[in-house]
């Protein structure tokens, strides 16, 4: 898989540049894949993101929801994608 690794119940999601609209489907896929091998928990790591837009927000709303909120985290923004985050009130899901 390009943008998601598996580790444990875990499914990490890394998306490298640009985070958008072109790249939801593709990221949806292979969560999906991942949540049929088992996983239940996601974690964004926004290390080498450069910029995230609106589609890519509402994406990982989706996937919140999906696997419940307590099971769900980011880390690792900065830049715009903290920017981007905070100005969504969106910055409670990062975690140290």
């Amino acid at each position: 898989m390009q943008y998601v690794s598996i580790k444990e119940d875990t499914a990490i999601l890394a998306v490298s540049g640009i985070f958008g609209f072109n790249r939801c489907k593709a990221v949806n896929a292979e969560l999906g894949q991942s949540f049929q091998n088992g996983c239940t928990k996601v974690i964004v790591d926004f290390v080498t993101t450069k910029h995230i837009d609106s589609a890519a927000i509402r994406m990982l709303c989706d996937v919140r929801e999906q696997v419940h909120p307590e099971n769900f985290s980011a880390r690792n923004a900065n830049g715009r994608v903290l920017n981007v985050l905070r100005s969504g009130n969106l910055d409670s899901w990062l975690k140290a």
